[in-house]
């Protein structure tokens, strides 16, 4: 099994009156458009695709299913809200148990800690766009994953920023 992790684009600073409604700044919709071309160099082809339901993070997800020419939109998952665990990850992920690759879409610092948790490592940091894969001989479980690579998003650009 292979799961993927794309922390959503650059956002507008949080202004703390309403976190739920930031969005992507333009420079982070390009960036994340640019993205696109490595992303189908690498064939991501998720099954499905489990954004959080905030504004930035559903429209980082809709990107990339436009991006990759996905036929599937993706599915907003409360348990990927600001908090979310590799519990709720895994209880989101299990509705779809046909799915062998799954991408989250969500936050930080949830995303780099729930990888951290199941390849077994002290600590992983993904940057905004930045994307995650790791590999599961079996189940997803924490300690038994395996990182396959990590993208930053400097790569998605020709100046490297």
């Amino acid at each position: 099994m292979i799961l993927y992790f794309l922390r959503h684009g650059k956002a507008a600073p949080a202004d703390g009156a309403d976190d739920a409604g930031r969005q992507l700044t333009p420079e982070g919709e390009d960036a994340l458009r640019a993205a696109a071309i490595l992303w189908r160099r690498l064939n991501l082809r998720p099954d499905v695709v489990i954004s959080s339901p905030l504004l930035r993070a559903m429209r980082t997800a809709q990107l990339f299913c436009e991006g990759v020419g996905l036929r599937h939109d993706p599915i907003a998952e409360p348990a990927l809200a600001p908090g979310a665990g590799w519990g709720g990850m895994a209880r989101a992920m299990a509705a779809h148990p046909a799915a062998r690759r799954v991408m989250f879409v969500g936050h930080e610092p949830d995303l780099s800690t729930a990888v951290a948790e199941l390849i077994g490592a002290s600590s992983v940091r993904l940057r905004a766009g930045g994307v995650a894969c790791v590999e599961f001989y079996g189940v997803p479980e924490p300690g038994g994953g395996e990182i396959a690579w990590l993208l930053d998003p400097d790569l998605y650009t020709e100046d490297g920023g």
